[in-house]
């Protein structure tokens, strides 16, 4: 089963929300959308979305208000996630304030964020991979200049991140 995922329906701005995850790669075309929708997906197979507040941002977005790219819609629309309603939109300062935890798909983005973050909210700034340590890559490469198997690997290394950033999400804040 589709579902359709967008930020104004599945990700208010509201206090109720126990957790926030904002998810970061240059552009917020290709890699930061797919995880935001893979994320929405997982959260609300275990009956978690409301609990989680997601969105996705860029470090070096060139025109805000850009749907994802289409192949990285078509990519996760194979396991039935629509990330085609998304918008891109860059990093803002008050992001920092108001997500717990801020994920970098690779070191460039990483080091981006770190010199716009203030001091009291680095603690925040994690690489997403490192949720999956397993899977023995610590960065989610860029697929735009990449093919169809560029995009499939990008999801693949998405998958396992997604499926480990739950699992620790549910741990820590005691969500089930």
């Amino acid at each position: 089963m589709m579902k359709f995922f967008s930020r104004s329906i599945f990700s208010p701005k509201n206090d109720t929300y126990q957790v926030s995850v904002l998810l970061v790669c240059t552009a917020n075309y290709c890699r930061s959308p797919m995880a935001e929708g893979m994320l929405r997906q997982q959260l609300f197979e275990k009956d978690l979305s409301q609990d989680v507040r997601v969105d996705s941002a860029g470090t070096h977005v060139s025109r805000n208000g850009q749907p994802p790219d289409i192949r990285a819609q078509k990519t996760v629309s194979a396991s039935g996630v629509r990330i085609a309603k998304l918008r891109s939109r860059s990093i803002k300062s008050i992001d920092f304030v108001e997500f717990d935890y801020i994920l970098a798909m690779d070191t460039n983005n990483y080091r981006s964020l770190l010199s716009l973050c203030p001091d009291e909210h680095k603690n925040k700034l994690m690489m997403i991979m490192s949720f999956a340590p397993q899977f023995g890559v610590t960065e989610v490469p860029d697929p735009y200049y990449s093919n169809k198997a560029g995009f499939k690997q990008v999801y693949t290394f998405l998958e396992q991140a997604i499926t480990g950033l739950v699992s620790s999400i549910e741990q820590k804040h005691g969500l089930s």
